[in-house]
């Protein structure tokens, strides 16, 4: 049987499962800052919590930014880390789960 409160929040900013979605940044990149700061969270975010498993070779550069598989809470906090590296960020993209 299907919890109808946990789908009518899948997908949605309240969805804090562990659903992937692979999110595309679009930023401006400038000698792989932005690729050094996704990367760090991601591997300091593993690091604090086991159960977020992440290799950072799930980045894939694209021609204007990257993509990776996150769990829906984790999209903003890696736009507030490249805030942080002074990166613009031009759009967010959810492209589907994973």
């Amino acid at each position: 049987m299907t919890d109808p409160t946990v789908d009518s929040v899948h997908g949605t900013p309240r969805d804090y499962g562990d659903t992937l979605y692979r999110v595309y940044f679009e930023v401006g990149e400038s000698e792989n800052i932005a690729r050094d700061a996704i990367t760090t969270f991601l591997v300091q975010r593993a690091s604090d919590n086991p159960a977020f498993d992440c290799d950072a070779s799930l980045l894939h550069a694209r021609p204007h930014g990257y993509e990776v598989d996150l769990p829906m809470q984790l999209i903003p906090e890696v736009v507030r880390a490249l805030a942080d590296k002074n990166m613009a960020v031009y759009q967010v993209v959810r492209l589907g789960g994973v």
